[in-house]
């Protein structure tokens, strides 16, 4: 009996796996979800479906356009209606083009944004099927697609976070329960793979918190560079263009007083063991991991002392090499330049008896942003572009060295 049981719940999570969907041609349209009902059965996980937060996992071979929507109520239709409904279109335009936006259609008839990334498209064999994810998570405001069967940030082609000037796009959003798909002029089949609770795909995983819009603790030890303050007043300007801009939502701004050049990067979490493991210490007789990070920081300093009190005749010009929307890469403004700074790096990890972990350009490097999700999306493309483009133009002109 106990291996009749267990055969039979084989073969039925067999069958849910194998969940195809028939649609028929002119738009028709079929409800395949109730997030509200997934999350009561789900109610003992952390991360579970509800109002506001699912995600499905598609695979189809179809060749002609399919459609998915998530709205607040399972009243169908909605094409041509005036129910608030998130809606992601994959093959639209004669498969020159997938799209997410608000409304069926869509508002003034344009998408939020679209893709032209080819495995976002629809196959163009029947033999060869693709899978696609669509999700909504309220708790970032975040409505994304993307490729093949488990959702990460690498595998994003469409991502829009509606915490914007335009509030209304995160209020339609709040409260959609129910998932529908629907075929457009044609008919699809489509096998419905996996519907849930809607994973992470921040970039920054386990050092960000996107829900609480945080930085988690980390800790390290580093000898940094400071700007001064004309210099800080330029990375403001930058972060205020970045911030303000349709692309400002997906990133954070590093705060000012942060901003420097983390020229050498000697402890981090997995290293600070061999701080004690080649010298002795005068901080303490301990050993391994079980050290306070303050002691840590005590006893890095004490080993450059001497070098420190080169600080007031310690001079590195340093030009303006390149800059995108999250930093600024400076140079040496000759060999001279070069050969002093490489000597001093040198000397550091020579006083400390710990290597240097930044590469060449890492070091030189002003981190003033970073992303928290991906910018994917045409229009999200070009708007980072001219973003880039006006940070290129300020520094150009008011950098110098």
């Amino acid at each position: 009996l106990r291996f009749r049981d267990t055969v039979s719940k084989i073969v039925d999570h067999m069958s849910s796996q194998w969940n195809w969907v028939n649609l028929p041609g002119g738009h028709g349209e079929q409800i395949v979800a109730d997030l509200e009902a997934l999350g009561s059965e789900a109610r003992h996980d952390e991360n579970r479906p509800g109002a506001g937060r699912g995600m499905i996992v598609i695979q189809t071979n179809a060749t002609s356009s399919f459609h998915v929507s998530f709205s607040h109520t399972d009243a169908l239709p909605t094409r041509g209606t005036d129910i608030p409904t998130l809606r992601f279109v994959v093959g639209k335009r004669r498969n020159s083009m997938s799209s997410v936006g608000l409304g069926n259609p869509y508002l003034k008839k344009e998408p939020i944004d679209f893709t032209k990334q080819a495995d976002a498209l629809l196959t163009d064999s029947p033999e060869r099927a693709r899978t696609y994810w669509f999700l909504y998570d309220r708790d970032v405001s975040v409505a994304a697609m993307g490729v093949q069967a488990a959702p990460q940030a690498d595998l994003c082609r469409l991502v829009c976070r509606f915490r914007d000037a335009i509030g209304f796009r995160a209020e339609v959003c709040e409260q959609v329960r129910y998932i529908s798909v629907s075929a457009g002029k044609r008919p699809v089949s489509i096998r419905v793979v996996h519907i849930g609770a809607p994973p992470d795909i921040s970039i920054p995983r386990y050092l960000f918190d996107p829900i609480s819009w945080q930085e988690m603790p980390w800790q390290g030890s580093s000898c940094i560079f400071e700007l001064d303050e004309p210099h800080l007043e330029l990375i403001r300007r930058i972060q205020t263009t970045l911030s303000s801009s349709p692309i400002g939502p997906l990133y954070e701004m590093v705060k000012p007083g942060c901003v420097c050049l983390n020229a050498v990067r000697l402890l981090d979490p997995l290293r600070k063991p061999e701080l004690f493991s080649r010298s002795s210490s005068v901080v303490t007789n301990s050993e391994g991991e079980d050290i306070d990070w303050e002691t840590c920081h005590a006893e890095v300093y004490h080993r450059l002392a001497a070098l420190f009190h080169s600080a007031p005749w310690t001079y590195f010009p340093l030009r303006l090499d390149r800059a995108d929307c999250t930093s600024i890469t400076l140079a040496p403004s000759g060999p001279g330049c070069r050969q002093a700074v490489s000597a001093w790096v040198k000397a550091v990890e020579e006083a400390t008896g710990l290597r240097n972990s930044a590469t060449g350009r890492d070091m030189l490097t002003l981190t003033f942003a970073f992303e928290v999700f991906p910018v994917e999306g045409e229009n999200a493309a070009q708007v980072r572009r001219d973003v880039v483009r006006e940070i290129k133009a300020l520094l150009d002109k008011e950098w110098g060295v």
